[in-house]
């Protein structure tokens, strides 16, 4: 079944219901952009014809999900599970979010500033001398950490996050710290590494 969008293009924001396991998931318009405004918590697995099922919660610990942490996917899992009508972000996608951000706000030209906009307000380690976080366009992303699963190694819960992209050449991961306003993409083991999922809608 194909999920269920009801959108307000006046408030810019609105839910997503996935029919295949029955979350809902905030939506928010950014620039000409309809984002998740949480991190994906889809559970993939053989018996509802996923092809790949390689997904963690943060520490195996569900209370990481009660926080809206997601859970954690390996790459070719993400690239697999979006709903029909919606997609994991290319770096094109995710460029365009970062620069959209820099223009509304009057950044100046640049990736470094543009992270504060788009952190959840709560959640985040501390650190002097950094502005707070403002979300101000309700996109909440939380520090979810990462996992490495060719080593079984959980790192960084509170302190960053980072999605993943579509983009499998160069760099196919987005990144925020805590100490920095930095959105940025890098490198990323597509194979020994799992981040979190921030879906798109793939036609407006």
């Amino acid at each position: 079944m194909a999920p269920i969008l009801d959108f307000n293009e006046s408030l810019k924001k609105g839910m997503l219901l996935d029919t295949r396991d029955g979350q809902s998931y905030q939506v928010v318009k950014i620039g000409k952009q309809i984002w998740l405004a949480e991190n994906f918590r889809y559970l993939p697995s053989l018996e509802k014809g996923d092809k790949y099922c390689n997904s963690w919660v943060y520490n195996n610990d569900n209370s990481y999900l009660e926080k809206g942490y997601g859970r954690l996917y390996d790459w070719f899992t993400a690239m697999s599970i979006a709903p029909e009508g919606w997609k994991l972000p290319s770096s094109e996608d995710f460029n365009e979010l970062r620069d959209f951000i820099i223009k509304d706000n009057k950044l100046g030209k640049g990736s470094y500033q543009a992270g504060s906009y788009l952190k959840s307000v709560n959640g985040w380690d501390p650190w002097a001398g950094i502005k707070p976080n403002n979300d101000k366009y309700g996109f909440n992303a939380k520090p979810a950490g990462y996992y490495y699963n060719d080593s079984s190694y959980f790192n960084n819960a509170s302190c960053s996050t980072s999605f993943w992209s579509a983009t499998e050449i160069g760099n196919n991961c987005w990144y925020l710290f805590y100490f920095g306003e930095g959105f940025r993409d890098y490198s990323h083991d597509i194979y020994g590494c799992t981040n979190s999922v921030r879906l798109i809608k793939d036609s407006l």
